[in-house]
C-alpha cells in the first residue's frame, strides 16, 4: 500500500546533526524532503556559567536523582562527568525524557530508571516522567536536572513543590542558526507539511518567518511533538497545527501520515 507521504514535499527543521534518521524514514516512504535547520545547539564552555556546571558535576555523588531532558543534555553532561568521575558514583538514579535520551544514557554506561518506549501511544514529556513512582515523593532528596539554558519549568517547579532540593545544570544554549532566515527567504516551495520537534524550534521558526517575509508557510500543515506545542503554534498564527503523541521520529512520522491521509490542504 502506498504511503500518504509518497511524492509529498516535507520540510524538516531539526538541528543538522540530528536530522538524518527522520529524513531517512520520510524518504523510505517516498517523500521529497527539504531541510532547513531552525535550531543550533552550542555548549557552554567558559566563564561563571561553566564554573557553575563544574561545581554541580563535582558534587554529582550527592544527588539522589539525575534527570536528562534531551540527547544533548546527555552528551554534554557526560562529557563533564567523564572529566571528574572516571567511574560513575553509585548514588544517583538516572531519568530520561524520551526514548532517544534513554538510549543515549545507556550508551554512556549508565542505566536509566525511566526507559520510555518510542511507541505511537507513549508520551515522553515532563508530565510522564513526573508520574514515575520514584519522583512522586522526593521530600528532602537532591535532584539535578541537566538541560539547556531556559526551557520549561514544569518539572522543576513540581519537584520543588513535592519537597525536592532541586538544582539545574544548564549545559548548552539553543540558538537560531545564523543562516536560517536567509534559507527561508530563498525557499521557493509551499511544502505539503512541516515538522518541528520542539517548542524552541517552533519559536525560532516563527521569528525566522517574520524576518524572512515567508508568512505563507503559516498556512502549511505543521506537525508538532505535543498538544502543548501545537497550541503554542496556533497562538503564533499557524493555521493548521497538529500534535504527534511525542517527539520521537516514529510518532512524528505517524502524525504526518495521518494528517496527509486525511487530506489537509496546503
Amino acid at each position: 500500500m502506498t504511503s500518504p507521504l509518497a511524492d509529498r514535499r516535507i520540510l524538516i527543521t531539526r538541528p543538522a546533526h540530528q536530522s538524518d534518521g527522520f529524513r531517512d524514514l520520510l524518504r523510505a516512504r517516498g517523500a521529497r524532503v527539504d531541510a532547513i535547520p531552525l535550531l543550533e545547539i552550542a555548549p557552554i564552555t567558559g566563564g561563571d556559567e561553566a564554573q557553575a556546571i563544574r561545581n554541580l558535576v563535582m558534587d554529582f555523588d550527592q544527588f539522589e536523582h539525575a534527570i536528562f531532558v534531551s540527547q544533548n543534555a546527555v552528551q554534554y553532561a557526560f562529557d563533564w562527568l567523564d572529566d571528574f568521575w572516571p567511574q560513575l558514583p553509585q548514588g544517583p538514579r538516572y531519568y530520561a525524557i524520551g526514548a532517544a535520551t534513554a538510549r543515549a544514557i545507556r550508551a554512556r554506561g549508565a542505566e536509566p530508571e525511566s526507559d520510555p518506549l518510542e511507541a505511537d501511544a507513549s508520551p515522553m514529556d515532563s508530565e510522564a516522567l513526573l508520574d514515575l513512582p520514584a519522583l512522586r515523593n522526593p521530600q528532602g532528596q537532591r535532584v539535578v536536572i541537566f538541560r539547556g539554558q531556559g526551557g520549561r519549568t514544569l518539572m522543576g517547579d513540581t519537584l520543588k513543590a513535592r519537597g525536592a532540593r532541586l538544582e539545574y545544570c544548564e549545559l548548552y544554549q539553543r540558538l537560531l542558526p545564523a543562516d536560517a532566515t536567509e534559507q527561508l527567504r530563498a525557499y521557493a516551495h509551499l511544502p505539503d507539511a512541516i515538522a518541528v520537534h520542539s517548542g524552541e524550534t517552533l519559536d525560532n521558526f516563527a521569528a525566522a518567518l517574520s524576518a524572512s517575509g515567508r508568512q505563507a508557510l503559516l498556512q502549511c500543515p505543521l506537525i508538532c511533538p505535543s498538544q502543548r506545542v501545537a497550541t503554542c503554534a496556533r497562538e503564533l498564527g499557524f493555521a493548521s497545527a497538529h500534535a504527534a503523541t511525542n517527539a520521537g521520529d516514529n510518532a512524528m512520522l505517524a502524525a504526518l501520515e495521518s494528517v496527509l491521509a486525511a487530506g489537509h490542504p496546503v
